[in-house]
């Protein structure tokens, strides 16, 4: 089972929430007239979300045939200096 807060507690306690949600390392469903409305979840939580996500897109351009094979330091180099254009632009 999850663990619940109410908004109001949101409201009225948030830091001790964000505590409890980062030492649980579980997701806390916040709860509005009985309902859920969201949830609070830690940082650990966040960044297990992030890099899951992550590994997905990369999956998935690989699987679609998006990515390429760089074998040399001097394709990395080049590859890196691409990336650097490109966010420049």
């Amino acid at each position: 089972m999850f663990n619940t807060v109410s908004a109001r507690q949101i409201q009225r306690e948030y830091k001790r929430v964000l505590e409890r949600a980062n030492r649980s390392k579980k997701p806390i469903v916040v709860m509005a007239n009985n309902k859920p409305l969201g949830a609070v979840v830690g940082l650990n939580i966040l960044e297990k979300l992030q890099l899951e996500a992550a590994y997905n897109k990369a999956l998935e351009d690989y699987k679609a045939g998006k990515t390429k094979t760089i074998s040399t330091m001097e394709e990395l180099e080049a590859d890196f200096e691409e990336m650097r254009k490109e966010a420049a632009a």
